[in-house]
């Protein structure tokens, strides 16, 4: 008798219901009487509150035109954010050098694209350096003087185009410092010690809003008669001090994180002390700090709208501006607040999937 050949039956198809759009919404929304509960509650929100807000932000909205006598219709006025987009984005900088401004946010674009397409063997030695000199060259083009360009006051600088290469410059320089009153905190000379500690504790002890006060009214009472440094130049040394403060601390916490058979491991080969840090205990260190990393990228990001109370025209100063000039007096703060949030939601948004890409990248786990 023939022996028949063995066909194992196709698969089949997951039940119904346990996959599935029906089975995500019975597992997330309609797995207890409370969730049900919560669900619906939330939904019977959302019936109220949409139809109106859809209709007042987009169907009722008013697009076109340049004044406020557009603003004719029921719904939002984003023609106040279309009249004062150049502002809101560019502060003052003059009209004919704004591709100085475009200039820099695109070198700042393309060093963040380096650093994620660049082998690792390369990534080092290009991606870094070009981060470091990124803010230096930006402050050149901006200024203009020291390149045979209109020079630009830095009264003229603002805008959103400011917080950006603003928070940047003081991330990338903040980055080494913060590194270095991390090693200083953990280091055994009593010195080294002790001047990290008071730095950190100082600056990540002080509002952020003191700060700047300090730096822009007191500081200038410590210089000679006749010397003088520019207010935004004064803020952007308290940024990156205040940054490096909590880089510092979050830096700390991941050389906590390491094994100390990383660094006996490292001994035993004939690490010296900078090798052993850069070679060995620093990627680690990054890798398992990355969260906090980012999270403190976007918490500095968001501080510069505190620029505002020290008249630096940032985006918020901006639209507090337009808010009060006598040409836009209808009362459109809800458009010009509702526009920076989701501005900066973007942002902010964006560095977190940035943040999630770089720590997929990092990831050695070799999980399945």
């Amino acid at each position: 008798m023939p022996i028949k050949e063995f066909k194992p039956l196709p698969a089949q198809p997951a039940p119904v219901s346990t996959t599935g759009p029906i089975a995500w919404l019975k597992n997330n929304l309609f797995s207890s009487p409370f969730n049900i509960v919560a669900t619906l509650l939330i939904l019977s929100g959302l019936f109220l509150i949409l139809p109106g807000l859809i209709d007042w932000l987009f169907i009722s909205a008013n697009w076109t035109g340049t004044t406020q006598d557009a603003c004719v219709d029921d719904g939002a006025c984003w023609v106040f954010i279309r009249a004062w987009s150049q502002q809101i984005f560019y502060g003052s900088y003059p009209s004919g050098e704004l591709w100085r401004v475009n200039l820099c946010l695109f070198l700042l674009a393309v060093v963040i694209y380096l650093s994620f397409i660049l082998p690792i063997n390369l990534r080092n030695k290009v991606a870094i350096p070009a981060f470091l000199a990124l803010p230096f060259v930006c402050l050149l083009f901006l200024d203009g003087r020291y390149l045979g360009l209109e020079y630009v006051n830095t009264d003229y600088w603002g805008g959103f185009s400011l917080n950006i290469l603003l928070a940047a410059a003081s991330i990338i320089i903040a980055f080494p410092f913060g590194f270095l009153w991390a090693l200083g905190r953990r280091s055994n000379l009593p010195f080294a010690q002790s001047v990290s500690v008071i730095c950190i504790e100082f600056f990540r002890g002080t509002p952020v809003l003191a700060l700047f006060f300090m730096g822009s009214v007191m500081l200038p009472l410590f210089f000679p008669e006749g010397v003088t440094v520019d207010k935004l130049l004064r803020v952007w040394i308290i940024l990156i001090l205040f940054m490096s403060a909590y880089m510092a601390e979050v830096f700390r916490s991941g050389f906590q994180a390491i094994p100390n058979g990383q660094y006996e491991a490292a001994d035993s080969i004939g690490l010296g002390y900078w090798q052993k840090t850069f070679f060995i205990i620093f990627p680690q260190v990054i890798k398992v700090s990355m969260p906090n990393i980012l999270a403190t990228f976007i918490m500095v990001f968001k501080n510069t709208v505190f620029l505002l109370v020290i008249a630096v025209p940032e985006i918020l100063q901006v639209i507090l501006g337009a808010l009060t000039n006598s040409k836009w007096l209808g009362g459109h703060a809800t458009e010009g607040f509702l526009f920076v949030a989701l501005v900066f939601w973007a942002c902010c948004y964006s560095m977190s999937m940035l943040s999630t890409s770089i720590e997929k990248k990092l990831d050695t786990s070799h999980k399945h």
